[in-house]
């Protein structure tokens, strides 16, 4: 144990040089190029509440999605995504029938970077979303914003971001109310290999929810233009309103390529 310990921490602190590949956390697509990035993503949840049982369901999503940014000046990139989403829900609670769902999700948006000189790293993004549903409320339509922050040491990156989201009244769905996501990250690269990981902390203000979750991604470099990776999510802590927990976790594959 002691042995894979110090070949994880000698990972980290290990002398290299950064450059803005496509796995790097600020990268942005350079002008008149384009990113294409594809994602397979598992996901489950498991939400109850207690002392009474009456809210007890598992979910089993599926979920594809195919990203694209060009960029179109030297500090600015825009983007656009398509997902699909397939949705199992199996209820333990017996005023509930089981059901299944698949949902077209898209987003379209541009990223900017503010800062970038001396190591030191200032990047905006702003995103329209759209979830559809084929149940009655509708579709659900957000604003999403990001603003984070990072300095290159040499040998490790870490940042840190903000991001709100900020639902549509017009929306026939249900949440109305912001979202708020706070985040932790290092990254790191040698070679051919890099590794990020972040921590995450997200409020709903319509759930009440507050969850820690946190994401690692792998990668590992195809050719200079293109990098293969996986990728883990898991929820340590999640509440929601009326004593709602929720138990989750990600599992996945990407394939970014620049051309």
């Amino acid at each position: 144990m002691k042995r894979y310990f110090f070949l994880f921490f000698s990972f980290f602190l290990s002398n290299s040089a950064f450059a803005l590949e496509i796995t790097h956390p600020f990268y942005i697509t350079p002008v008149q190029k384009t990113l294409s990035e594809t994602q397979f993503i598992y996901r489950k949840f498991h939400l109850k509440n207690s002392p009474n049982k009456s809210l007890d369901y598992r979910t089993r999503d599926i979920l594809l999605a195919q990203r694209v940014s060009y960029g179109i000046a030297p500090k600015v990139a825009i983007e656009a995504q398509l997902s699909n989403a397939w949705n199992r829900t199996k209820y333990d609670v017996s005023s509930y029938s089981d059901s299944e769902d698949t949902n077209i999700n898209w987003n379209l948006g541009a990223t900017y970077d503010l800062y970038k000189e001396n190591n030191l790293y200032l990047q905006s993004r702003l995103l329209y979303l759209q979830e559809e549903t084929h149940h009655s409320n509708g579709a659900y339509k957000a604003f999403n914003a990001l603003l984070k922050t990072g300095y290159d040491f040499n040998y490790i990156l870490p940042y840190a971001g903000i991001n709100i989201e900020l639902p549509l009244f017009q929306s026939k769905y249900a949440d109305n109310d912001p979202k708020y996501n706070v985040s932790l990250g290092l990254y790191k690269k040698i070679s051919s290999v890099a590794v990020d990981l972040s921590m995450h902390y997200n409020y709903d203000e319509h759930w009440k929810s507050k969850i820690w979750y946190g994401d690692v991604y792998f990668y590992t470099d195809i050719s200079s233009y293109a990098t293969c990776g996986i990728y883990f999510s898991y929820i340590f802590d999640a509440q929601e309103k009326n004593n709602v927990s929720v138990q989750g976790n990600k599992i996945g594959m990407l394939l970014k390529y620049e051309f």
